[in-house]
């Protein structure tokens, strides 16, 4: 439940390094701060057993429910997909929603994505090139 006479923590992204950040946030902080994770998915897909799914693991039994684990420490979960993050404001703007943050941890993982780079696509080595 958040109280207003706490700092608020929130928490983009709902893979390994969002989830690690609030789950420890909360563990170290106790009841001292609102923590809020914001993931543009209801799920985490546990990635490092995917390699089982061509041998006919069902993906499904890799996914766990973000709602259990963040009720149970006391984080709100907001599934939405953020669209802006305004720092002089610290406010963050989802589909649905703004939130106010005192601390701001983004955590959204990477994707590559060369053309928005101008020249890295022409003159790097990424892995996504095929040789």
């Amino acid at each position: 439940m958040s109280n207003a006479n706490k700092p608020n923590v929130v928490v983009l992204g709902g893979g390994f390094g969002g989830l690690e950040a609030a789950f420890y946030l909360r563990m170290k902080l106790a009841d001292k701060a609102n923590i809020t994770l914001i993931s543009d998915k209801d799920y985490f897909l546990f990635k490092p057993n995917t390699i089982y799914i061509p041998f006919g693991l069902d993906p499904d039994r890799l996914r766990i429910d973000l709602r259990r684990p963040t009720n149970r420490k006391d984080i709100a979960f907001v599934k939405d997909s953020v669209r802006e993050v305004d720092a002089d404001r610290k406010t963050v703007s989802t589909e649905g929603r703004k939130l106010s943050y005192d601390h701001l941890i983004v955590a959204t993982g990477s994707g590559m994505r060369p053309e928005e780079v101008p020249g890295l696509k022409e003159n790097a080595q990424t892995i996504e090139e095929n040789p």
